[in-house]
């Protein structure tokens, strides 16, 4: 009866330590996953640091910035991106032109592919709205978006770099969680045997 008794409590037991340790493999993955999550509101543009430290923006005169903002509505239409684009294809760029000399400036829009080849251009204009746009359809590769400002005290061009077809920037983190997972499930199962 001993004898029995003592193998249900040990099977109880071992029960027991599998459910700790599956609970432990699990915090993990939870933790990962609202990371993850959480990431995405970390990258959005408001509440920062301030102006300066945006990588969309640009500064132009002392109290003048430009931000550019891209997006690709036939791969995601509430996407928005600045660097690094994840497919070639229809593209918008919109810049939000910041500061009370801007609007009265004559502002060119000009997309050059890696090789100083032209892609798409706007001509000089004054955006009174504060907001000038530019679509392209733009194939995969390396581009540098141009923006000359003429003001009465010179002209200034800012740069914006922009690679499209980067959709492995956005499987980085994806990837991670995979590999911390398979990770995990090796240690559980070492663990086991």
């Amino acid at each position: 009866m001993s004898i029995g008794g003592t193998l249900r409590g040990d099977s109880s037991v071992v029960a027991g330590a599998r459910a700790v340790v599956r609970t432990m493999l699990m915090l993990p993955m939870i933790l990962i996953a609202a990371l993850y999550f959480a990431a995405g509101i970390a990258e959005a543009h408001g509440g920062g640091p301030g102006l300066g430290d945006d990588s969309c923006m640009r500064q132009s005169g002392a109290d003048d910035f430009i931000h550019l903002a891209v997006y690709q509505p036939a791969f995601n239409p509430f996407a928005e991106y600045c660097s690094a684009l994840p497919q070639a294809g229809r593209t918008l760029l919109v810049f939000d032109l910041i500061g009370a000399e801007l609007p009265d400036a004559l502002v060119s829009l000009d997309v050059v592919q890696e090789g100083r080849r032209l892609q798409v251009s706007a001509p000089p204009r004054r955006y009174r709205s504060g907001i000038a746009n530019l679509a392209a359809d733009l194939p995969a590769g390396t581009y540098t978006v141009l923006v000359s400002i003429e003001q009465p005290d010179g002209r200034r061009r800012l740069t914006f770099p922009l690679v499209v077809g980067a959709l492995w920037d956005r499987l980085i983190v994806p990837l991670v969680i995979v590999l911390i997972i398979g990770l995990v499930t090796a240690g559980y199962c070492v663990f086991q045997i």
